[in-house]
């Protein structure tokens, strides 16, 4: 007897009864519940963009949706790998149903649903409400660049740009001309005849000359939604030349690199995701209230409460929250602790042994805005030696495209005064300071969040914002976006959603039978 365990099948053997698809899966695989989760979800909205009169029958959108979600769940992201694992890999081919779809198959169908995808989203959504997991007590919202599918190097401002473009200009030229004379040749020799396509080299022209085109017009509305600052560089900024829609930006690695912000909602309770959103820019804020309203759209309720970082915190997104009856939780963009401005009566002047501690502007180093004190019901400030600013009058404003009105209030004691070098600007002989129609609302957010409740509310914030991000790039190898253009990565980050909450769907699944088991026994 040999002293290896023989093989149980022979590769030459013939079955009488050969082992069926689904017995060659363990019972307790976890495909098997990820494929009961899609199967109660209705893809009629999907069957519908269907033309069936004509070809072979299509792949049923659910097996194709099935095969994109459970490849990304596992980390697999290629249409081509999946592909291969559709053949090779015995979970894929139970889930797949012996179905091979080719890598351009899939392709185009994560690119071709976007309605329905969303559709998708808020189905899986409404299952995550119904069992109990979505309370949207509190959603928190957190953002990360993700790099878009641009060299880092493959970028140009403007000087380049328009010396790229002549020369493609010039190219396209002669290769137009190239072609009607080689027509003309053709029609002399074979008669008249109309051309089927365009040349493959003037075709690949004219594409980079599109795609330089859009660069340009990126560039020039960087140009004017930048015009008038002096933190930037004198040369101009650059763009991405491969996928314009994303931009430039700062990477935690080092250096700067063509960028997508990626913003996600997720639910507190749950870290179930509840809105995604992508941006080609980094302005965060942005998407606050447009989130509030696609979970209102998606769920039928708001959120309770909104918790976010200092990034997403504004005014009009603290008022326009209140507005909703949902409670903002965002610290300030800049805050100072243990500040001696905050004393018991502002009318005495702050202890000269504590003039260092004063909140101090990072950008002009002198005294900070924080280190005055409003009283509302003068509808004055006072300043650390207790002096008071008066309403002096009204200056309109244009910020970050919101127009309004600055409050200004200034101070006609500050001859003299021993904190004068450190409160005045140079050459201003009295102090001013400013407040917007939103200062009350930020005035409410600060007090909010230094009582214990906020704090204990806040705290919950990092864990539930940041895990998806964590399984995003670990477990799910989402670093970097495969597809160019802003329509396409959005649908790529809501299809990596979509799969982050089948699995928080599945284990919230087997936690429930668990339970049941342990209570039967």
């Amino acid at each position: 007897m040999s002293h290896w365990a023989q093989a149980p099948l022979d590769r030459m053997q013939v079955a009488l009864f050969s082992p069926t698809l689904d017995d060659s899966l363990s019972a307790d695989h976890p495909v098997r519940l990820f494929d009961e989760m899609l199967r109660g979800v209705d893809f009629g909205d999907w069957e519908s963009m269907y033309v069936r009169v004509a070809g072979q029958p299509p792949i049923h959108p659910r097996s194709m949706a099935a095969g994109i979600l459970y490849g990304l769940s596992l980390g697999i992201r290629s249409s081509r790998k999946v592909e291969d694992a559709c053949c090779n890999r015995l979970d894929f081919i139970w889930l797949m149903e012996g179905r091979q779809p080719d890598h351009a198959t899939f392709c185009k169908f994560r690119t071709q649903f976007g309605p329905q995808l969303k559709g998708l989203f808020k189905k899986i959504g409404r299952i995550g409400i119904e069992m109990g997991l979505v309370t949207l007590n509190q959603v928190t919202l957190d953002g990360t660049d993700p790099r878009a599918n641009n060299s880092r190097y493959n970028t140009g401002r403007r000087a380049s740009i328009e010396q790229k473009l002549a020369a493609l200009d010039a190219q396209v030229e002669a290769a137009m001309k190239q072609a009607e004379e080689q027509d003309r040749a053709d029609n002399a020799l074979f008669g008249e005849s109309s051309p089927v396509k365009l040349p493959r080299e003037l075709k690949d022209l004219q594409r980079r000359q599109q795609t330089l085109k859009q660069a340009m017009k990126k560039l020039e509305e960087l140009e004017k939604a930048q015009a008038g600052r002096k933190d930037l560089s004198p040369k101009g900024p650059s763009v991405p030349l491969a996928d314009p829609d994303s931009r430039v930006l700062p990477n935690k690695t080092g250096g700067y690199a063509p960028n997508y912000t990626g913003v996600l909602a997720v639910d507190s309770d749950s870290g179930f995701i509840v809105d995604t959103q992508v941006l080609g820019s980094n302005d965060e804020a942005s998407t606050v209230l447009p989130a509030v309203a696609n979970i209102e759209e998606n769920f039928g309720q708001k959120p309770k409460q909104v918790a976010a970082d200092s990034g997403f915190n504004s005014g009009p997104n603290l008022v326009g929250l209140e507005e909703q009856d949902v409670e903002p939780l965002m610290p300030a963009k800049q805050e100072f602790a243990n500040n001696p401005a905050i004393r018991p009566d502002p009318t005495q002047p702050v202890p000269p042994e504590q003039w260092d501690k004063l909140p101090v502007n990072a950008q002009n180093k002198m005294l900070d805005k924080a280190a005055f004190i409003y009283d509302g019901k003068k509808d004055c400030y006072l300043c650390p030696m207790g002096q008071t600013l008066g309403y002096s009058h009204d200056k309109p404003y244009k910020r970050d495209n919101v127009q309004g009105t600055y409050r200004i209030h200034e101070c006609a004691a500050c001859a003299g005064c021993p904190l004068a070098s450190r409160c005045l600007p140079k050459n201003a002989t009295e102090r001013r300071t400013s407040r917007d129609e939103f200062e009350a609302a930020r005035e409410r957010m600060a007090s909010r969040m230094k009582t214990e409740e906020g704090k204990a509310q806040y705290k919950r914030r990092a864990h539930a914002a940041e895990t998806p991000f964590a399984v995003f790039k670990t477990v799910m190898n989402f670093r970097q976006f495969l597809l160019r253009g802003l329509r396409k990565v959005d649908m790529e980050q809501r299809w990596m959603s979509i799969a982050y909450n089948l699995r928080k769907l599945m284990r919230f699944k087997i936690a429930q039978l668990q339970a049941a088991t342990a209570m039967a026994n």
